[in-house]
């Protein structure tokens, strides 16, 4: 694949997410095809992590801020800090906006941009104020989730934040979606494209995978200066590397990467499961459990977690993630049959197929956006029959299974997904590009 001279992506991250594992190698690999550079603001002027240590939050700015700097896991080139005020002033007030649009055109002079077609890549639907009309660039939203309908708020209020995704979305060129549903609900003016999640194969790489030998990753821990961001819960920094405990777990061992969140996952179904599972299993999950906020799941989830037979590890450093689903014989998926998840990706099944692993999920999809998996996932809607999938992939798990999977994850890898995005916004804009690569991805949708 030829590499085109005259691309330049721009992500625009946002709060802290580059470093987490679930959104970066999407972008990642885009780097391979044109030059990236990825914003991020972790410093909010007047927040309570600013002000509680100014001294500190401006050494870190002036420190950071001074030049480029290459993103040692991913080889990217990061911009960061960018210092600006809070969204809901920024919302509030006017005036906020057009200041922090001119620190970021301050901070984006750094970005050589001659004779380059300009990509900016917007990752939430609070950046609208981004979108600056006089600069010579293509906008594109990618839509990872269905984010009127996150919080579970009233209907009212997911109507709110449905429309202001759509008006949003007037102001883009293109919309990139994880599912067909989702594309089909936020198709305005026809800008919608389906562009599946995917995993980095080249990471996800299991013993059985002669052919690839896995590339290596450091610790989080050990890339960057921790200071520089406030450690919060659950922080993806702190994730557990030491992976001795997993040697204890008797086969067959059922588990999953995330452990369960909140509303969106289904407390009441993974608590008939466990109890309905043989006890000759094992269970174990790289993770927490996160309480629910919906007044209609917190009785299912005070009463999962009285006695939880899962073993929840803390997570697993992203480093580590292979070798801890190499330990699995089944990869599990618990999200909630609702219509929040009816538009969601999880990336934990294309990692759990990259590894050669079965995948037992809750039916929580539309039959259209399972077909992407061409059958090697199953879906159950009820405990009972979620318990007889497990069985049965436990006992039919051959090599020749395993190699089937396998092929389809990197047949949608980050790479190929890096690759069919730039071939669909040349297409799509007219770019002058002479590139060169057969589309690796089926036609559902794409």
């Amino acid at each position: 694949m030829k590499k085109p001279t005259n691309l330049i992506f721009i992500v625009f991250i946002h709060f802290r997410t580059w470093m987490r594992y679930t959104r970066r190698p999407h972008f990642a690999e885009l780097n391979k095809l044109g030059d990236l550079f990825v914003v991020e603001n972790p410093l909010t002027l007047f927040s309570k992590e600013f002000l509680g240590n100014i001294f500190k939050s401006f050494y870190f700015y002036f420190k950071y801020s001074s030049g480029l700097r290459k993103d040692e896991r991913s080889g990217v080139t990061v911009i960061r800090p960018i210092l600006l005020f809070s969204i809901s002033l920024r919302n509030k007030f006017s005036f906020i906006k057009k200041i922090d649009l001119a620190i970021l055109k301050f901070q984006l002079r750094k970005i050589p941009v001659e004779a380059k077609n300009q990509i900016r890549i917007l990752t939430n639907k609070n950046q609208e104020w981004l979108i600056d009309k006089s600069a010579d660039a293509k906008y594109v939203l990618d839509m990872n989730d269905e984010w009127s309908m996150m919080s579970y708020d009233s209907t009212e209020k997911q109507k709110q934040i449905e429309n202001e995704v759509k008006a949003l979305i007037k102001k883009v060129d293109m919309v990139t979606a994880v599912t067909i549903k989702l594309r089909d609900k936020y198709n305005v003016d026809n800008k919608g494209v389906f562009l599946p999640n995917a995993v980095d194969t080249n990471h996800y790489v299991p013993s059985f995978a002669q052919d690839t030998t896995r590339m290596k990753e450091e610790f989080v821990e050990k890339l960057f200066d921790k200071s520089f961001v406030v450690k919060e819960k659950n922080d993806p920094r702190l994730h557990r590397t030491n992976l001795e405990m997993m040697k204890d777990f008797k086969h067959p061992i059922v588990g999953t990467y995330s452990g369960l969140s909140g509303n969106w996952s289904d407390f009441g179904f993974v608590n008939k499961v466990e109890k309905l599972l043989p006890q000759n299993f094992s269970m174990v999950a790289s993770g927490n459990i996160h309480p629910s906020t919906h007044p209609d799941f917190i009785e299912e989830y005070k009463e999962y977690i009285k006695n939880p037979r899962m073993v929840y590890l803390q997570y697993v450093d992203y480093a580590a993630l292979p070798d801890f689903l190499e330990y699995l014989d089944v990869g599990i998926v618990m999200h909630r049959a609702d219509a929040f998840n009816k538009h969601s990706a999880p990336n934990k099944i294309w990692a759990y197929l990259a590894m050669g692993l079965p995948v037992v999920s809750t039916d929580f999809l539309y039959d259209y956006d399972k077909e992407i998996y061409e059958g090697l996932v199953k879906f159950a809607s009820t405990p009972e029959e979620y318990v007889e999938a497990i069985i049965e992939s436990v006992n039919q798990n051959s090599l020749e299974e395993k190699l089937k999977r396998r092929e389809l994850a990197v047949r949608y890898s980050a790479e190929n997904r890096a690759a069919e995005f730039v071939k669909i916004i040349i297409e799509k804009f007219s770019l002058n590009e002479n590139f060169s690569s057969e589309r690796t991805f089926n036609k559902i949708g794409v």
